[in-house]
């Protein structure tokens, strides 16, 4: 039993010492490569830097076989206040800024070049130094306010720092120029230019002031002449419809009165047409009554009765007459004493009716007619 014990505790023992040798030969054989730095490792032989980058984790490293170094990847800040004698002879003071990192996947090639960070970050300034110099000198002082000029040379500045460092595993994303002062002598200057262009631009603003009242002015008088204008011909459009109306008005009245007058003449024409067929008629009617009255006085005895209905009419005083010589029951001797003779006249014949088949005409019959006596006095 206690040989048992004996070996299980060697058994353990030995899982820990060698659990212990592990973590030792990893805190010793390892480097722990943060999350916002890379790390370039050089094997301590002939072989020099290795041509990769390890990101963030452990990477093994050898005592006395592998050195690791890490290098800060993110994009870097610098600032270099700078006294630059521009091209007119005055002295700026300006800050500039250069923003810079290590190139994606170059900081083994940083490694080869620059001994640490601080050591990149000062050769940056010194090419910072160099081309400012160069390129921002070239500029007048009055450029430094000017900012499309302003941004143009720091471009140029960036451009020729970003050539130079590129080959370095560098890369250069801008220059920035800020804070600028001027000379004091080109402050009195720069004051009084912008005193006389305030000035001057006060004049202009007064000269566009009096020309846009002019203008106001005169889009006022256009407006009321316009104003005007179409006053006056919606009133002569108005006249012009009035005018055009009346004569319309007219028109019509007059077409009226001649369709008035053609249809009176019409009626008239009309009228006097139905009176010609009526007189027609009527004469037709008292010719066909005058023949019926002539054939009634062709009959016989008709004679003696309308001789009596004659003397019927007759309005006569008392008549004498002698006996003695003739009948008096007589009426022809009666009549003749009387002076009254009875004539027989001709029957007109009736003239044909319109669209009458005309007949053989009969012989005119001969009515008697009615000689009325003289008057004569009792």
């Amino acid at each position: 039993m206690e040989t048992k014990l004996t070996r299980a505790g060697c058994i353990a023992t030995t899982l820990v010492v060698v659990f212990f040798l592990g973590v030792l030969a990893l805190w010793s054989c390892t480097v722990k490569v943060p999350a916002d730095k890379v790390g370039v490792r050089t094997l301590l032989t002939s072989t020099g830097v290795e041509e990769k980058d390890f990101p963030a984790g452990f990477v093994l490293s050898i005592p006395g076989l592998h050195s690791v170094k890490l290098w800060d990847p993110t994009w870097t800040n610098l600032r270099e206040r700078l006294q630059l004698r521009g091209s007119d002879q005055y002295t700026t003071q300006v800050d500039v800024s250069i923003v810079f990192r290590i190139q994606p996947g170059k900081c083994h090639v940083v490694a080869k070049s620059y001994r640490d960070n601080d050591h990149v970050e000062k050769l940056a300034l010194n090419a910072l130094n160099k081309f400012a110099n160069e390129v921002l000198a070239q500029m007048k002082t009055e450029d430094f306010y000017n900012s499309a000029v302003r941004n143009q040379k720091a471009e140029e500045c960036r451009q020729a720092m970003d050539k130079q460092l590129a080959p370095d595993g560098l890369e250069v994303n801008a220059v920035l120029l800020r804070n600028i002062d001027y000379d004091d002598r080109f402050e009195q200057q720069l004051l009084q230019k912008q005193l006389a262009g305030q000035r001057k631009s006060l004049e202009i603003s007064k000269g566009q002031l009096a020309g846009a009242q002019t203008e106001t002015l005169l889009i006022a008088r256009r407006a009321e002449a316009d104003v005007k204008n179409i006053e006056e011909s919606k009133a002569q459009e108005i006249a012009n419809l009035k005018a055009d109306t009346e004569r319309k008005i007219v028109q019509i009245i007059q077409d009226a009165k001649l369709k008035e007058a053609d249809i009176v003449a019409k009626a008239e024409s009309s009228r006097r047409q139905k009176l010609a067929q009526a007189e027609l008629l009527k004469a037709t009617a008292m010719a066909k009554g005058t023949e019926a009255l002539s054939r009634v006085y062709a009959q016989p005895g008709a004679p003696y009765y309308f001789a009596r209905k004659a003397l019927e009419g007759l309005k006569l005083g008392d008549i004498e007459v002698n006996s003695n010589t003739f009948n008096p029951i007589d009426s022809n001797a009666l009549l003749r004493a009387l002076g009254v003779e009875l004539k027989a006249q001709p029957i007109v014949p009736l003239p044909p009716a319109p669209g009458a088949v005309s007949k053989t005409p009969e012989p005119a019959a001969i009515a008697p007619a009615v000689v009325a006596p003289e008057r004569t006095s009792p």
